[in-house]
């Protein structure tokens, strides 16, 4: 479980969106009879040219490890990646150490997920290697396998096809998820209990196309609906593009 924010910039990420989505850590909504704060450690990734890096990613309570946030974001923007992943982490399954500590990179797509999938060793492939023990890598390994070497045309439908699949496997609290390619940044929400937790908003002004758990300060928020999927491509506002998965 997480907070999560993806961002399309058109010039430098900015250090104020990135630090106000840091005081989530001890801010953030919490589902009932949970302990405040998602302090489980903390991610920032993106993109040099072509390739994903992670410009930080620590299992350390982000609130005290200031020193390496504010380098880390540093990094990210000077990086000038038009597409920037951000994650606070409350654990729900797997310990806390940096294989387990989102986002995860896998073949230059960078991934995030909050919720709890309570069986998905059943998405274990054969032949995958696995950093970490956490249901949510096992999520991306899963998408990718049948995601990679597609047209991106074909993303909203292949998304699809897999929600459908785990739904069959696998019991959960959420499969929502932030997905980047490096051209193109990917929001989806789904949830099956706590409505007002597993949440996106995305914002789409001031040269920014935000994808957020929550409102954050300064921008214009759109709630997205659960099962929607909206895509947002590394030129921002010209190209967007959502699907109601449950119209479809």
């Amino acid at each position: 479980m997480c907070r999560m924010l993806g961002v399309v910039s058109k010039d430098k990420i900015s250090y104020t969106l990135l630090d106000s989505f840091k005081q989530l850590a001890l801010t953030g909504r919490i589902k009932k009879n949970m302990t405040e704060g998602h302090q489980d450690g903390w991610g920032i990734a993106g993109y040099l040219g072509e390739r994903a890096v992670h410009f930080g990613r620590s299992c350390k309570n982000v609130l005290e490890d200031i020193d390496s946030f504010v380098a880390s974001s540093h990094k990210a923007i000077i990086s000038n990646s038009k597409i920037t992943v951000a994650h606070l982490r409350k654990a729900s399954e797997g310990d806390l150490r940096i294989e387990n500590t989102h986002p995860f990179i896998s073949d230059d797509f960078v991934f995030c997920h909050n919720g709890t999938i309570y069986n998905s060793e059943k998405l274990i492939l054969s032949n995958c290697n696995y950093e970490g023990t956490t249901d949510s890598e096992r999520f991306l390994k899963f998408l990718l396998s049948k995601i990679a070497n597609v047209s991106k045309k074909r993303y909203p439908e292949i998304i699809k096809s897999v929600i459908e699949e785990i739904k069959e496997k696998c019991k959960f609290t959420s499969l929502t998820f932030l997905l980047s390619d490096g051209e193109n940044l990917i929001g989806y929400r789904n949830y099956c209990e706590d409505r007002e937790y597993y949440t996106l908003y995305h914002s789409n002004q001031k040269g920014l196309s935000i994808i957020c758990s929550e409102e954050l300060p300064g921008f214009e928020w759109t709630l997205m609906e659960n099962e929607e999927l909206i895509i947002f491509d590394k030129n921002g506002e010209s190209n967007e593009f959502r699907e109601i998965f449950k119209r479809g």
